[in-house]
């Protein structure tokens, strides 16, 4: 009976110490849990004080590219031509310099040498004199143009410049332009035409200020 006694202490020694590592192991598996619990609560909890860091800083805008420089737009690209339609005169030609008080007339658009196709366009101008017409009568230093059409500067100087006979075409010679005009158009026939400007009064007698004499060739239709 005594070694029976004794084996029954001796099973529920072994059971309780049994149950003593089985409550050990349990506890050491509940301890990484607890700690991957902690490190992941410990995680979130950083992230979110960093996404509310986040959130509280502005927003900066992207640096705004350089400007470009402005290209000219084509349809302002414009080219004026000024050149005459009657020849090939240029404007450096035409813009002549003139001493002060010097009294000169010329032609704009035509120069001796010239081919043109009748009718043609003269413009032609003065220095030093103002243009005016007939009808407004003797103005002081004003007067109206004239062309002498292969003719030489008239002998007497206080002779009014004579008119052509009306619709005379084979033997053009004067042409006045008492309406105090600056440019015509002239009919020619074809051949060479010398051409002199000659400035005069409203009685149509002469400054003797006068361009030079031009010779131009007028080629067939």
């Amino acid at each position: 009976m005594q070694g029976l006694g004794n084996n029954a202490c001796a099973k529920k020694s072994i059971l309780a110490a049994t149950l003593n590592t089985d409550l050990k192991i349990k506890e050491e598996r509940k301890m990484p849990v607890q700690s991957v619990l902690s490190y992941t609560a410990a995680l979130f909890a950083g992230i979110a004080v960093s996404m509310a860091a986040t959130a509280a800083e502005p927003v900066k805008a992207p640096p705004a590219p350089p400007a470009k420089a402005a290209v000219p737009s084509k349809s302002l690209e414009t080219t004026v031509n000024t050149e005459s339609v009657i020849s090939g005169i240029s404007a450096v030609e035409r813009t002549r310099p003139f001493p002060v008080a010097e009294k000169v007339a010329y032609f704009v658009n035509i120069k001796d040498g010239d081919k043109v196709r009748s009718p043609f366009r003269v413009a032609f101008s003065v220095t030093g004199m103002g243009v005016a017409p007939v009808a407004a009568g003797k103005i002081e230093g004003t007067g109206h143009h004239h062309i002498l059409i292969d003719m030489p500067m008239p002998v007497d100087i206080k002779k009014p410049i004579p008119f052509d006979k009306p619709e005379e075409y084979l033997n053009q010679r004067y042409k006045h332009f008492g309406k105090g005009e600056t440019e015509a158009v002239l009919d020619l026939p074809p051949g060479k035409h010398t051409l002199r400007l000659l400035f005069a009064d409203h009685n149509h007698v002469p400054y003797y200020i006068a361009s030079k004499e031009i010779t131009i060739e007028v080629v067939p239709k």
